[in-house]
């Protein structure tokens, strides 16, 4: 059966990391794409970069915070619908929200589902309510569902069809530990035992078609001693390296 996945994409940005995490492993399995900032200036970049469909921004960072990111981006013509998570009090948010260019904001402590209502309903005010496509992005990999086929940076990958159920199961998935035991059996079911269904030497094939020779691997990383998961950083990691290409 075809998976389909949503074609919006969420850039949380919170300089504390266990925030992110919860945030995103709430939103992923509902059929988001997150990416992740950690302060106002990364999230400008990713901002103008990847052009997320909506911004969840935590107020009070280091180097820049939420309502000063919020101010440079419109400055800058960016019209990303934002809603501001903060611990201030609720007047004085919501005017300094609005005035910086906020679409809405959620006081903390709040929960998921409430996050999760007002981020539906800013999508659908904006008439960018999520719609399920066959078409998976994670950076700047394409993969098609439907036609099984992958394209790095616009060129066509040559995956076998167990490359492709190997790469699609943790694209699909970011940040998600699949241990050997769990590919195998995801992959392969009962249809191979034994030697044949050594993962290892799959990885490692695909790796070498999705990774440039001169780096270490940034798409398939190894948990060591757990297994394998599709870097949830990958986004933010390419975005990091066209930068300094650019500088260089």
């Amino acid at each position: 059966m075809t998976e389909t996945v949503s074609t919006v994409t969420l850039l949380v940005v919170d300089d504390d990391p266990s925030q992110r995490l919860t945030v995103r492993q709430y939103f992923q399995p509902r059929q988001f794409q997150v990416l992740e900032a950690e302060n106002g200036r990364e999230a400008i970049h990713l901002a103008l970069t990847h052009q997320p469909d909506l911004i969840v921004m935590d107020v009070m960072m280091p180097e820049l915070d939420g309502f000063e990111a919020c101010r440079e981006l419109r400055r800058l013509g960016d019209e990303t619908p934002i809603l501001f998570l903060t611990t201030k009090s609720e007047v004085e948010n919501r005017l300094a929200g609005l005035e910086a260019g906020a679409d809405d904001y959620l006081p903390k402590p709040y929960s998921l589902r409430e996050l999760e209502l007002r981020v539906r309903s800013i999508l659908k005010r904006k008439g960018m309510q999520p719609e399920k496509t066959d078409l998976l992005v994670r950076g700047d990999l394409r993969i098609d569902l439907a036609k099984r086929t992958v394209f790095r940076q616009g060129g066509l990958l040559d995956l076998t069809p167990t490359e492709f159920k190997i790469l699609h199961l943790l694209a699909a998935r970011p940040g998600q530990v699949f241990s050997r035991d769990r590919l195998l059996d995801e992959v392969w079911g009962n249809e191979y035992d034994g030697f044949q269904r050594n993962i290892d030497p799959h990885i490692n094939r695909l790796r070498v078609k999705l990774e440039p020779a001169d780096r270490k691997p940034i798409y398939i990383l190894t948990v060591w001693g757990e297994g394998y998961k599709f870097n949830e950083n990958l986004s933010r990691m390419l975005a990091e390296d066209a930068t300094k290409i650019k500088e260089g």
